[in-house]
Formats: C-alpha cells, sequence, structure tokens
C-alpha cells in the first residue's frame, strides 16, 4: 500500500534537564521507569511491560485517537449481536371448496341404472340356475323316459318303455312296446330354432285326446305353451295336428 498515515501521536520531545519533580518522582519512587527491553528508546514512553496510563487509544484499523470512556465509544454506533433468525413464508389462506349439488333427476337416474343393471344381473344369475339344474335332472343332451301301458303288446307286468330327447333341437321320442327291443319305434316331432332351444328338456304324457278309449301320446316342451299330439291307433302313435 502507497498511502501513508500520520503517526498515531506526536513525538515527545527530549528534555535536556530532569526537573525537580522528576528528581522527586525517582527518590520516591513513584517513577517508572523504561522497560529495559526498550533499550535505545526515549525514557518516559510505556513499554509492553510497563502500565498503561495514558487518557487516549489508537483503536485497531483506524490511524486516529479517539477519547477513552469507561463505558462505550462516543463515536460508534452500538454493535449489534449476531443471532439466528428463522424466516417464515406466510401461510396461504385456506380455501373451502364449494359444495357441488346435483340436480335431484340425477339421483333419480342413477337410481334407475342402478335398478336396470340389478334386474340383468339377477336375469342372468335365473337363467343359469334353471341351466344347471335342468343339467342335474335331465343331462345333456335333454334325456326324459318313463313307462306306460298304452296298448301294444304290454301288460301292467311289462309296460312299455318311452324315451324322450331333444337331440340338438331335434325333438325324438322311442317307444319299445312291452319291453320288445325289437319293436322299438322311433317318433320324429318339430325341430327347434332358436337360442338355448337344443337345451330345452321334453317330457310325455299318455291321455286320450280324441275320445275313443285309447291313450295319445302327448309331448311337452319345457317353457312352451304348446303341445305335440300323436293319436294312439291301436299298434302304434300317428302324428296330428299340435293342440294347445
Amino acid at each position: 500500500m502507497d498511502k501513508h498515515y500520520p503517526p498515531p501521536f506526536p513525538p515527545v520531545e527530549r528534555r535536556r534537564t530532569a526537573t525537580a519533580e522528576d528528581v522527586a518522582a525517582r527518590q520516591t519512587q513513584e517513577y517508572y521507569p523504561a522497560s529495559p527491553h526498550r533499550v535505545g528508546h526515549t525514557p518516559g514512553l510505556h513499554g509492553e511491560d510497563a502500565p498503561y496510563l495514558s487518557q487516549q487509544i489508537i483503536r485497531p484499523g483506524r490511524r486516529q485517537a479517539v477519547e477513552y470512556e469507561e463505558q462505550d465509544y462516543a463515536d460508534e454506533p452500538p454493535k449489534k449481536q449476531k443471532t439466528t433468525s428463522r424466516i417464515y413464508r406466510p401461510a396461504k389462506p385456506t380455501r373451502r371448496l364449494e359444495r357441488t349439488r346435483f340436480h335431484w333427476l340425477v339421483f333419480v337416474g342413477l337410481a334407475m341404472f342402478i335398478m336396470i343393471i340389478g334386474w340383468l344381473t339377477f336375469s342372468a344369475l335365473s337363467s343359469w340356475w334353471g341351466v344347471t339344474q335342468d343339467d342335474w335332472h335331465y343331462g345333456r343332451p335333454r334325456t326324459w323316459q318313463t313307462d306306460a301301458v298304452v296298448g301294444h303288446g304290454d301288460s301292467p307286468r311289462n309296460p312299455s318303455h318311452f324315451i324322450a330327447m331333444n337331440l340338438s333341437g331335434q325333438i325324438l321320442v322311442m317307444e319299445v312296446p312291452g319291453g320288445n327291443a325289437s319293436k322299438a319305434q322311433v317318433y320324429i316331432g318339430p325341430r327347434l330354432f332358436g337360442a338355448g332351444e337344443d337345451l330345452a328338456p321334453v317330457t310325455v304324457s299318455f291321455e286320450d285326446r280324441n275320445g275313443d278309449g285309447k291313450p295319445d301320446l302327448n309331448i311337452h316342451l319345457q317353457g312352451s305353451d304348446h303341445m305335440i299330439v300323436f293319436l294312439n291307433d291301436g299298434t302304434k302313435f300317428v302324428p296330428t295336428k299340435q293342440q294347445p
């Protein structure tokens, strides 16, 4: 640095002779001699091991003398204590969401939708349960059989055996007269069309439809109000028109 500062205090002029006060001070031992470590310096200066009695001090970092005060420095603002502060961001105000209100028709439509879904589910379950029960009773293909006395060479001891079958939608009835398989006859009924018709069970009954005293063959289709009638001519059954 090229800047020069003035000396911190004016130089002390050396006195040629000691005054009476100096002599008295030396005799009473109130005089503080210069430090022996500062050999060659002017006597009366404050050495590093001598008490510091000056009323002026030099503050480090400043090349000027300031008046000493017991409590504080008049020309210096009070020092601020170093403190750690935590800065909190202001919290955003809580915003209450508006409650969504629906029209009453929305609830009506929702209720109808639930009813429709429930009805479709119930219908599907009912259909599945019905088919499952038919599988247990009639098997696949749907088959039903019974014994009856119809006057075709049979008797109560040897009744005729009938087997009704729905073979992939084709209605068939097989008769074994009096248990004699060599005289078995097959009666072909109508063919059924439509979804699920191949799983419709077929049963038969024997009632006199024309009043001649001979039991006739009546074919029933489950789930249908129509009945297929075969008239009894004494040796076999003859197809006729369907009757309700």
